[in-house]
């Protein structure tokens, strides 16, 4: 139905039809004279129109399709036409009438000195005419005419020839005036033929053209039908029932294929949208999960090294520890000491840190790892009943860790003091500071001190209020100068 045939043409129920404006038709038309002129090139262009009644009457008459189908233009006269045309995706700019066609041809060709004939009508018609066609397009050349009731259409062919026009005009009824364009336009010697139908009575003042209005609205066929009723009323309404009955049922066939189409193109970007959207949520997803196995070791080793890997911000360690800390405790997170069987807790850490072992090992990150392997000891020391065996356990599987957590520490403090003894006597050296003492804090104090290893999940409210001012301790250790102010 949309098949191009040649730039401006569109097949229209195999018809066809030119779908250029007004203008462009009239200017094409009048071009194509001039240049015939100049080239004695006799070629004859037919133009036919086409409106809602004899669109079925072709498809109908083989005929008269045959003789709409070899013109060399056919405009759509007609809203009807348009309309039609318009829905079944044929892009028509506007309705083209054979009576404004007419009207415009006449005043270029009375500039341009082209022949005019004629044909068709009433002989009073005819003679009205040529006394006013002149006087409203100065320089118009009426080279004959001839009425329209001579049934012999080679007869009326060679009247035609005789007066040797450029243009022919006929307005016979149809499809005779199709037919006479189309089988005899040529032997009439002319260059341009068109059927006008009942333009000649509209010019000639006899009929009254419909309000500019009703024909911007294209009902310019009802006016007709109220001027003419008991003539019109039997043309256009058989013509036009089979009109509709002829398109209808393709408009709608080809307006649910643009619709389903149209549909499939949604649903094609809603699943790429959707898809999308997926992608997006799946790499926002939390870089750690809760799933860690460790009853199968090397697929523990290779998770604990995949997630160490994507570590790149602290709450992604946080993360990490409380995954480790419900591996541990075999259960949801909830760390309810009630609910935990601590027997398989102690079970589990020994595992998980003879896995750390492993990873420290393969040459992963020894600082991240000891991280957050300390953060899940020190979670797990505020939840056991018996931290002190939970620290022999760990110091029994990992020597290493267990020194980072409960022995470096304290060693800290006895070295401070050794480094403020010889701040001391540098500056006086005749006066030996006065040690108060070095008393090693319990072990428990000396975990918790490990700072770099507090990373999230829940702890002793005693230990995260390590800067408040109430549970401020003077330092244990630490020399105490009598006086270090100069003398």
């Amino acid at each position: 139905m949309r098949d191009e045939l040649k730039g401006h043409k569109a097949a229209f129920f195999g018809l066809p039809l030119d779908t250029r404006r007004h203008r462009l038709v009239c200017a094409d038309i009048a071009l194509g004279l001039r240049k015939g002129t100049a080239t004695a090139n006799r070629a004859c262009f037919r133009h036919h129109c086409l409106n809602a009644t004899k669109l079925p009457a072709a498809l109908r008459d083989d005929r008269l399709f045959a003789a709409l189908s070899r013109a060399d233009c056919l405009s759509a006269d007609g809203m009807g036409i348009v309309w039609a045309a318009r829905l079944l995706g044929i892009k028509v700019a506007e309705r083209v009438t054979g009576i404004d066609l007419m009207t415009d041809l006449l005043a270029q060709f009375a500039q341009d000195g082209t022949r005019v004939f004629l044909l068709g009508a009433r002989q009073d018609v005819l003679d009205q005419l040529q006394g006013t066609l002149p006087a409203r397009f100065p320089g118009l050349i009426i080279a004959g005419t001839h009425h329209g009731y001579e049934p012999d259409d080679e007869k009326l062919a060679d009247c035609v020839a005789q007066a040797t026009p450029d243009a022919v005009f006929v307005a016979l009824p149809s499809p005779r005036k199709e037919l006479f364009v189309d089988q005899y336009a040529a032997k009439t010697g002319c260059r341009f033929a068109m059927g006008v139908g009942g333009a000649f009575d509209v010019l000639a003042g006899n009929v009254r053209r419909a309000p500019v209005i009703w024909q911007r609205c294209g009902l310019e066929f009802l006016w007709r039908i109220f001027c003419q009723p008991r003539y019109m009323i039997p043309r256009y309404g058989p013509g036009l029932w089979a009109f509709a009955r002829l398109v209808a049922p393709r408009i709608v066939r080809f307006q649910l294929r643009r619709f389903w189409c149209a549909l499939q193109k949604v649903a094609t970007i809603s699943l790429i949208f959707m898809m999308l959207t997926t992608a997006a949520d799946l790499q926002a997803q939390p870089t750690t999960t809760a799933t860690f196995d460790l009853e199968n070791r090397q697929a523990a080793i290779s998770w604990i090294e995949a997630e160490i890997a994507k570590v790149e911000a602290t709450e992604d360690v946080a993360k990490l520890i409380d995954a480790l800390i419900g591996a541990v405790l075999s259960e949801d997170g909830t760390n309810q000491q009630s609910d935990i069987d601590w027997q398989v807790a102690e079970d589990s850490l020994k595992v998980l840190l003879g896995l750390f072992d492993v990873v420290l090992g393969g040459g992963s990150s020894r600082f991240l790892l000891e991280t957050v392997l300390g953060g899940v000891v020190l979670r797990l020391l505020d939840l056991h009943p018996d931290p002190g065996r939970l620290s022999e356990i760990v110091r029994g599987n990992s020597s290493d860790l267990a020194e980072r957590l409960f022995e470096r520490n304290a060693n800290q403090a006895l070295i401070f003091a050794g480094e403020q003894q010889s701040f001391t006597a540098s500056i006086e050296p005749e006066v030996a500071p006065r040690v108060v003492g070095s008393v090693r804090p319990p072990e428990t104090e000396r975990a918790l001190r490990y700072s770099l290893l507090f990373v999230g999940g829940p702890r002793n409210p005693v230990v995260d209020s390590y800067w408040g001012v109430e549970d401020y301790q003077e330092p244990i250790g630490i020399p105490e100068l009598e006086d270090a102010s100069p003398r």
